[in-house]
């Protein structure tokens, strides 16, 4: 009998569902609404960290989209470049902004046209697990 509740209790531990990414807040997730077949979006949030550890994401998916990546503006020498980032990290007790003009997720080859109120779901990966995200798309400008 004791071999039984050990095994129950068990069972019961692994399938208890871990907090993905925990400690990830999010907030003001956005899209901005492109003209019709435009083949990249691009998406912004505040992404804060209630934890004591970092939190990294280290890809990001949709099925709204066929990829995403994360990309931030690089100014060197008088020119601006756009750079593919492997992952993004939160610090404790901290926040990271992804805005326009600065970071940002890219959302290449969108399922449909996207208009200002639909909203898109974006999957973040992180060390601790998956957060799904519903942004919504706003107007540009």
């Amino acid at each position: 009998m004791k071999s039984v509740r050990a095994l129950c209790c068990a069972s019961a531990f692994l399938a208890a569902p871990i907090y993905a990414c925990e400690g990830l807040e999010i907030a003001d997730a956005r899209v901005m609404e492109s003209p019709p077949g435009a083949s990249v979006l691009a998406g912004f949030a505040t992404l804060r960290n209630g934890g004591d550890t970092p939190i990294t994401i280290r890809r990001a998916d949709s099925p709204d989209f066929s990829s995403v990546e994360f990309h931030s503006l690089v100014r060197r020498d008088g020119l601006i470049r756009m750079a593919v980032e492997s992952s993004l990290t939160v610090p404790p007790h901290g926040m990271l902004a992804i805005k326009s003009g600065e970071r940002h997720l890219m959302l290449f080859k969108p399922a449909k046209d996207f208009h200002a109120g639909d909203r898109v779901t974006i999957r973040l990966f992180c060390s601790t697990g998956t957060r799904e995200v519903k942004m919504t798309v706003e107007k540009n400008g």
